[in-house]
Parts: C-alpha cells; sequence; structure tokens
C-alpha cells in the first residue's frame, strides 16, 4: 500500500506540473490579447504552432551546419592530400598542436592540419631563435649567389648599416659629458643615439672591409649573422630614442652606461649598470614594491633602478640582448686598463 500511495503522489505531482505549464502558456496568451480573461482554442493553437516551427528552425539550423561542416570536411579532403607525414609533424608543432590524437589517423591528422590553415593562416610562432633566423637570411644570399652563378660582385656580401649622419668618436666623447645635465631629455636621447648607430656603423664597416674569401667562410657568415640580428634588435630601443619617447626608467640606465663607457671606459661598472638595466637590483624584482598605501616622494626615484626590463616582454629582451653585443664591440674599439675591461683578452698583434 505505501508504494502505491508513492507512485499517486508522483502521479498527483507530474499532474499539477502539466497544469501549472498550461496556466502559465494561457497566462502569455492572455496578455497579448491586452489582459482578456478568456482565450480561444485557434490562438492557444496559434502558439504552439509558432513555438513548434521555432524549434524546427533551429533543428533546420543545426541540419544545415553540419552539412556544412561536412563539405568543408569534403574540401579539406580535396587539398594536397599528399602531404608527407613528416612535414604534417613539422607544422602541426609549429602551432602548438597535437601531431595525433587519440583513436586518430595520419589522414584525420592531415585534414586537422588543413582546418587549422584556414581557421588560422596567421601562425605565431612565439619566442623563436632570432640569431638562427638572421643565420638563415645570411646563407639564402649566398644560395642564390651560386643559382644565378654571380660570384664577382664587389660588396654582394656586405652588411646593412644603419642610417644616420656619421659622427666622429671625438664628438662623442664630447657630448657624453652633458648626460644626464640640465633636466634635457630630448638631448639625452640624441646622445645615445647617436653613441649606439656610431657602434653599429664602425661594426659594419669592420665586416664589410674583410675579403671576400672571408665573408664566405662559416665564421664570416656568423659574424654577418650577429650583425644583422643585432641591428635588427635594436632598431625598436633607436626608434624610441630618435622619437624622444624613451622611457624614463630606461633613459636613465642607458644613460649611466653611456657614461661609464665613453667618459671613463670603465667597462666593469658599465657592466654592473647593465646587469642593473637587465635584472634589476631588488630582492624581489617582480614582487611587492612598498607595503603603504602612500607614496614617498623618493620612492619613484628609487624604484627606477629595481626593475627588471628583461622580464617586461620580448621587444625590450631583444634591444637589451644587442646592448651587450655592442657593449662588448665598444670594448675591443676601444679598449681600457685590464682592470676595468670585462673578460679582457689582449689581441695578437699582427
Amino acid at each position: 500500500m505505501t508504494s502505491f500511495f508513492l507512485v499517486l503522489k508522483i502521479l498527483m505531482d507530474l499532474l499539477k506540473k502539466i497544469a501549472a505549464e498550461k496556466r502559465k502558456a494561457v497566462a502569455d496568451i492572455a496578455i497579448d490579447h491586452e489582459g482578456k480573461k478568456f482565450i480561444r482554442r485557434g490562438d492557444l493553437f496559434k502558439k504552439e504552432q509558432e513555438a513548434y516551427l521555432a524549434k524546427h528552425e533551429l533543428l533546420k539550423q543545426a541540419q544545415n551546419d553540419a552539412k556544412t561542416d561536412s563539405e568543408f570536411d569534403t574540401q579539406l579532403s580535396k587539398t594536397n592530400t599528399e602531404l608527407p607525414r613528416s612535414e604534417v609533424i613539422k607544422k602541426l608543432r609549429a602551432r602548438a598542436a597535437p601531431i595525433l590524437l587519440f583513436g586518430e589517423s595520419e589522414k584525420d591528422a592531415l585534414l586537422r592540419l588543413r582546418k587549422l590553415e584556414i581557421e588560422q593562416p596567421e601562425l605565431k610562432e612565439g619566442w623563436q631563435n632570432e640569431f638562427q633566423s638572421a643565420l638563415n637570411k645570411v646563407e639564402e644570399e649566398f644560395i642564390e649567389e651560386v643559382v644565378k652563378g654571380k660570384h664577382n660582385d664587389t660588396g654582394k656580401h656586405d652588411v646593412a648599416m644603419p642610417e644616420a649622419a656619421d659622427s666622429t668618436w671625438e664628438q662623442i666623447h664630447a657630448r657624453a659629458h652633458l648626460l644626464g645635465e640640465d633636466e634635457n631629455p630630448d638631448r639625452d636621447c640624441d646622445i645615445i643615439n647617436e653613441f649606439l648607430v656610431y657602434l653599429l656603423g664602425r661594426w659594419g664597416r669592420e665586416l664589410n672591409a674583410r675579403d671576400e674569401a672571408t665573408k664566405r667562410s662559416p665564421q664570416g657568415k656568423l659574424e654577418a649573422g650577429t650583425h644583422k640580428q643585432t641591428m635588427e634588435s635594436i632598431r625598436p630601443l633607436l626608434k624610441t630614442l630618435q622619437k624622444h619617447i624613451c622611457a624614463l626608467d630606461v633613459r636613465t640606465h642607458l644613460m649611466h652606461i653611456a657614461k661609464l663607457i665613453i667618459v671613463e671606459r670603465n667597462y666593469i661598472q658599465a657592466n654592473n649598470a647593465y646587469m642593473e638595466l637587465a635584472i634589476g637590483n631588488s630582492p624581489w624584482p617582480v614582487g611587492v614594491t612598498r607595503s603603504g598605501i602612500h607614496q614617498r616622494p623618493g620612492s619613484a626615484k628609487a624604484y627606477v633602478s629595481n626593475i627588471a626590463h628583461v622580464l617586461n616582454e620580448e621587444t625590450q629582451r631583444k634591444y637589451i640582448h644587442a646592448l651587450k653585443r655592442l657593449m662588448t664591440k665598444c670594448q675591443e674599439f676601444f679598449p681600457s686598463d685590464p682592470s676595468k675591461c670585462v673578460e679582457y683578452v689582449r689581441k695578437k698583434e699582427d
């Protein structure tokens, strides 16, 4: 008897729920009829028909989407189905996609690759080996020369030079004493830009002065690729300096580094200043900067030396690395006392 009453209660609850839904539907129709307390059976049928058609349209749309996906898969099947498996794996890895899903055949993996290429044509590879890319560009120039059969073009493999007026080291040395004085940020940017462009130009002229045999050698290609990568990496910094929009914290570090190198020829202290620019000198460079809610007047200047710029973004990481190469080349061009040099190596005299 207990189970009988339980089943009866469930049926009564179900009937009450159906009745409540019917009342709600009738109430909605009554609202549409300006609040009338009665409705016609034809109106109720029309309402149910509209609900049915709406549901049918959704079903039809879903069927159309499935048909479109099927046609899309058919189109993918007709496109380059003969791509080698090794190439499929290489392209999937370049897009950070799994090379084979569970239960997936090699043909399905190829279709998934084609779908990714159509939906996401722009491939974002993220962190790349910029030095290897620069070497590949240099190698492509030599391969193109061999294919075309041109071997006697003078200056064919010269490295690119920065576009700027030539300045002598004496002029740069004279202006370096003005760095940080009179609170003139535009002049500071011009001096730093002139210093970096001079180093790039002198390095480039030194590479271009080599004979063709040296340029074709593996070591010659390596040096050309290093210069090419440095040029590409430091270009964003040069643009900010030329437009006088270099950030205060970065400009402060660059002024300190340039003054130590140009005026004092102290490459050890300049290297320490470079490390402050790259990784900062704060115990927690990416943590809490202050514990209170009010900032002290001098805390902004103190915070400048604690910023780890190499952690900020990829562009800064690149030109900070390029800056270190220019500092090394400057030590080769203008050597100082061994006690002021970093990894001092005396060049053998010819």
